[in-house]
């Protein structure tokens, strides 16, 4: 009975976060649209989850009017990563590999509606892109034209290589986007789930997190691209160089974060210092040279050596 009682409620919760596409709050609800999803998923047997959906995507389409078919679409395009990751909950998966599917799922079905809106309405996100950038900063040339302190800064050419450099980086921000719904997803359903007695793996603790050290070898790789395309204002390569170093940087991010929490375990740190030594880390770009460190070298097998 408390099942029942809490999935109805999370179907209306449901419901709720997908009339938000219809308001400015859409900015916000959008990073939470998985949730309730997911939870359903993982919580009722297929049939009983569709019962409680198929309701819901029927009212929503009630009400959004002639706006049926854009809401719908994109209720859709959150179900299905809902779907999956709530698939993995079930089975017990490891965590990094639900949240790795769900950020894989989100990404794959963008491509595909931006691949349909293209074919269909001629929509094309580098174009849209190009034309926010130069309606957002072409007005301050004519201030730039006035003011000779900022003509240099704010000129003709300075807005197109940006408007270019902006639209080469849209992959590394639909894969950026896709992975913090990913993760925000998981930290909000597992303890949900835990919470209605469904056990759900958790990500391992930060003192384990430890990447493969192969890594190097395509941040060597990248570095050489990045160097090799630098004078380019375009191109794949220059492309391929500007979307996967600030992920492969990312990576050692979290490495070095990760090393923080190692020697907080093993020295027994306050876990407030661990943390502060984190933030530090991700707010201070230069100190992920102390997760490129931990990769290329033994560091963790030095400090657990016993000393004779």
């Amino acid at each position: 009975m408390k099942l029942r009682l809490s999935s109805a409620m999370w179907a209306i919760l449901y419901l709720l976060v997908l009339l938000s596409l219809l308001t400015p709050l859409s900015a916000i609800t959008l990073l939470v649209m998985i949730v309730p999803a997911a939870v359903l998923y993982a919580s009722l047997r297929v049939n009983v989850f569709w019962l409680h959906v198929l309701p819901v995507f029927a009212i929503l389409g009630i009400l959004s009017g002639g706006l049926a078919p854009y809401t719908l679409i994109l209720a859709f395009y959150f179900l299905v990563p809902g779907i999956v990751m709530g698939h993995l909950y079930k089975k017990r998966a490891p965590a990094l590999q639900t949240i790795a599917y769900g950020a894989g799922t989100l990404l794959g079905l963008l491509l595909i509606l931006l691949a349909g809106a293209k074919l269909l309405r001629g929509f094309d996100l580098s174009s849209y892109v190009s034309n926010f950038v130069h309606d957002t900063f072409d007005p301050l040339l004519a201030v730039a034209e006035v003011n000779p302190m900022i003509s240099d800064q704010w000129s003709p050419d300075f807005i197109f290589a940006l408007s270019n450099q902006t639209v080469m980086m849209i992959p590394l921000g639909i894969t950026v986007s896709s992975l913090v719904l990913a993760v925000i997803t998981h930290a909000i359903v597992r303890p949900t789930l835990s919470s209605m007695g469904v056990a759900v793996p958790k990500l391992r603790p930060a003192h384990e997190w430890r990447l493969p050290r192969a890594l190097l070898f395509y941040y060597f790789i990248v570095l050489i691209l990045e160097i090799m395309t630098f004078n380019e204002a375009d191109g794949f390569w220059k492309a391929a160089a500007i979307n996967l170093l600030p992920l492969l940087q990312l990576g050692f991010t979290v490495q070095a974060v990760g090393f923080w929490f190692f020697i907080g375990h093993i020295k027994k740190w306050h876990r407030a210092l661990s943390i502060l030594m984190a933030v530090v880390t991700v707010i201070f770009p230069p100190m992920r040279i102390i997760g490129i460190i931990d990769l290329a070298f033994p560091l963790r097998e030095f400090i657990t050596r016993p000393k004779r």
